[in-house]
């Protein structure tokens, strides 16, 4: 009876030997500078089948792994790559089928920095761990930095300007007053992680150009802004003739409106149906008689001719 039972404990222990998984990273975190060509180590361990399936997923930036778009799956002897790295993906082995499922990422640029999933099925080997991360971090220079000024450049005003640059590692960011023997004056405030510049109670003296320098272990970059200090006084008039503009456009389109309205109500207003409705003394009914009408007429020319007469005699 013993060895009945410690007979099937060694089956049961060979069984799950067989029918598990493992997938296991020889490095979790792999760098590599912008341009070069990479592996993304991955291993296993486990009887390839019919059904073995290796894949890759890609999570970009902070993206979470589990987010991850699939990027490379082999199975059955064939391979696909539906991602965008499609052209610059490849797998270590070409058949991955023998513990190996690396890959391998050329020319990688800042966009490919992010997580990547190594899943390996193989069923009906569902037990162990089959999938495991790793992390690629891309090193470049810094990108042409982007300047601005926040704030009115005002006499008596506080401004900061800001630059910002893609790099990795992180840059270093310094600025310069052109013009200047020191690279900063009193009542400046630098801040060289974050690339801002505070300039406190600005004068017509702190008027130029200012340029801020990005850089890190592989390189550097710079971008300049042209500073142009006001007096409250030119602000006030600036401002003033803003509003007076602004008004003067008002009042035109008030103007036109007036205009556009009259119109369309002088466009409205019914006309007669009749030219008119005087009626004279001496208009005849058009209901009269042919006889009637030569006997009005005639009295109409005697009563004129007598009315002549008097004015005459007058």
């Amino acid at each position: 009876m013993l060895r009945k039972c410690l007979f099937l404990l060694l089956i049961a222990l060979i069984s799950d030997t067989i029918l598990s998984v493992t997938v296991t990273i020889p490095e979790n975190v792999v760098v590599g500078k912008a341009g070069a060509n990479v592996i993304l180590p991955c291993t296993y361990s486990t009887t390839v089948g019919s059904q073995f399936v290796v894949e890759w997923k890609f999570a970009p930036g902070n993206t979470q792994p589990t987010n991850g778009k699939q990027i490379y799956y082999y199975s059955g002897g064939s391979t696909y790559k539906p991602g965008s790295q499609a052209d610059r993906l490849s797998s270590v082995q070409k058949q991955p089928t023998s513990g190996v499922a690396s890959i391998q990422l050329s020319n990688i640029a800042w966009s490919d920095n992010g997580s990547y999933v190594c899943e390996v099925n193989n069923p009906p080997d569902f037990s162990g761990t089959g999938a495991g991360i790793v992390q690629l971090s891309v090193l470049v220079p810094p990108s042409a930095p982007t300047c601005q000024m926040n704030g009115n450049a005002i006499t008596g005003q506080d401004v900061t300007l800001t630059c910002s640059s893609v790099a990795n590692p992180p840059a270093i960011y310094t600025w310069a007053f052109e013009g200047s023997k020191t690279p900063l004056l009193p009542g400046m405030m630098l801040n060289q992680e974050s690339g801002s510049l505070l300039i406190t109670n600005v004068s017509q003296a702190l008027d130029g150009t200012y340029r801020c320098t990005a850089s890190n272990e592989l390189g550097q970059n710079t971008c300049q802004i042209g500073v142009t200090i006001s007096s409250v006084a030119e602000a006030g008039a600036i401002a003033g003739a803003v509003v007076g503009v602004l008004l003067a456009l008002l009042l035109i389109a008030a103007i036109v409106f007036y205009f556009l309205c009259y119109r369309k109500k002088r466009k409205d207003v019914p006309k007669p149906d009749y030219p008119g409705s005087d009626i004279r003394e001496d208009a005849i009914s058009p209901m009269v008689t042919e006889e009637q009408r030569r006997s009005v007429v005639t009295s109409h020319s005697r009563e004129s001719r007598g009315r002549h007469d008097d004015n005459t005699i007058v």
